[in-house]
């Protein structure tokens, strides 16, 4: 609701660019829910602990992007409640239609479920390597649900370009370089528990069994041999200043806590990271010159497709570019336009009655006698455009044909599955 808010505010000169917009916005608010949020409020030190903490918390986000989301797709219980609930207590026919109607797909919310799923996975597959396989279950889930949605219960959405899909390489490379970095600072970070061994061996007075865990089933021995450890801050997203990439030789002094893996291995995932970032980063460079920056400067539009021996007229699924405006409250839009010049065809869409009730310019006269304007709508100087059509003369009468396919309820299913 606050993006679509915040759409409304800019100026699209097409739908392709509203939805785009609305895309990007939705995209990095979903990111920064799921994955950076999370991050944050959850304690360093409980990183990888067993319990409630952030690696039960991604278990629960997968489970519920798996489960949750494809029922409640399916069910599409709030459709249900007005076509069976609201409905049929309607005041009148427009409202009891409009209830009727289903839910518009969107493109653009198909690829932010994508990439939201992606970054979660990029951003703590090191230390959940799980998240790789719920990923693509859950991606297995998504086209088939949406695959049912899309034949079955979604009304078509607006016409749009490809300019999403472009967008949506650049959140995909923005992924890699997310868990390049983030499996460094990991590889890093580890053990995630703020604690150095030292030389020294505990008091005395420390030695004995003791029960931990939070309903203390766990039990510790605490023997005269055994080390010491300290507090050391492990969390070298936090040092001042900053450490990019992390190295071994970035520990405090007197405060080190690594390993002999990762002394050995740190370096290689440091200089990959860095080596990463700078491909990444110079391909989207490169492709945002070549995308938005070089077209400004010189000629890049090439025709595509070949002539087709088929004419206009000859295609049955053809529509014509017929401008309208969506009315919230009302099932279908209204047109903006003269439309005597074209068959009622090529508008795509047919409401209850005729299509010049849907039509604005016809209310135009009421509306300036109501206002007592002396504005005149002659025909020489027209206040709204007119959409012409001119079918060849010799044009031959199309035939329909019948498919072949079996209509029953089980071809039809079977259909579904194998297209």
């Amino acid at each position: 609701m606050v993006v679509r808010m915040l759409t409304s505010f800019e100026s699209h000169i097409d739908e392709t660019s509203s939805m785009s917009s609305a895309y990007i916005k939705v995209t990095l608010i979903r990111w920064v829910n799921t994955a950076i949020v999370t991050a944050i409020i959850s304690p360093f030190s409980s990183t990888i602990m067993d319990g409630d903490h952030l690696i039960e918390s991604l278990r629960i986000l997968f489970t519920a992007e798996l489960v949750q989301r494809p029922i409640l797709q399916v069910t599409d219980w709030l459709g249900n409640l007005k076509r069976h609930g609201f409905a049929p207590r309607a005041k009148d026919q427009r409202r009891m239609n409009l209830l009727f109607s289903s839910h518009t797909y969107s493109i653009g919310e198909r690829y932010t479920d994508v990439t939201k799923l992606l970054f979660l996975t990029c951003f703590y597959a090191t230390l959940y390597p799980a998240a790789w396989f719920f990923s693509a279950a859950i991606l297995f889930v998504y086209y088939w649900v949406d695959k049912f949605c899309v034949l079955r219960m979604w009304r078509q959405g607006p016409k749009i370009n490809g300019m999403i899909s472009i967008y949506s390489v650049y959140f995909f490379l923005m992924c890699v370089i997310t868990y390049a970095v983030m499996g460094t600072y990991n590889m890093a970070m580890f053990p995630f528990d703020n604690t150095c061994e030292t030389d020294e061996f505990v008091p005395e007075y420390y030695e004995g069994i003791y029960r931990i865990g939070t309903n203390g089933t766990r039990t510790t021995d605490i023997a005269s041999d055994t080390k010491a450890y300290k507090y050391c801050d492990q969390d070298m997203f936090r040092y001042q200043p900053s450490v990019f990439p992390p190295f071994p030789s970035d520990q405090p002094n007197g405060n080190e806590w690594m390993s002999e893996t990762q002394l050995k291995y740190l370096p290689l995932y440091g200089w990959s990271c860095v080596g990463i970032i700078s491909t990444v980063g110079a391909i989207m460079v490169f492709r945002i010159f070549i995308k938005f920056v070089l077209p400004l400067f010189s000629k890049r539009y090439k025709t595509r497709g070949k002539a087709m021996e088929e004419a206009f007229s000859e295609v049955l699924e053809i529509e014509g570019y017929i401008p309208h405006v969506d009315i919230p409250g009302y099932a279908f839009p209204f047109l903006m336009c003269d439309i005597s010049g074209i068959d009622d065809e090529l508008i795509g869409w047919r409401g209850v009655c005729e299509h010049k009730f849907d039509n604005l310019i016809d209310d135009m006269p009421q509306v300036l006698r109501r206002r007592k304007s002396k504005k005149n709508l002659l025909a020489e100087n027209p206040t709204f455009s007119q959409v012409m059509h001119w079918p060849p003369s010799d044009e031959v009468e199309i035939k329909k044909v019948a498919s072949p396919r079996d209509n029953s309820r089980f071809f039809s299913s079977l259909r579904f599955f194998v297209q």
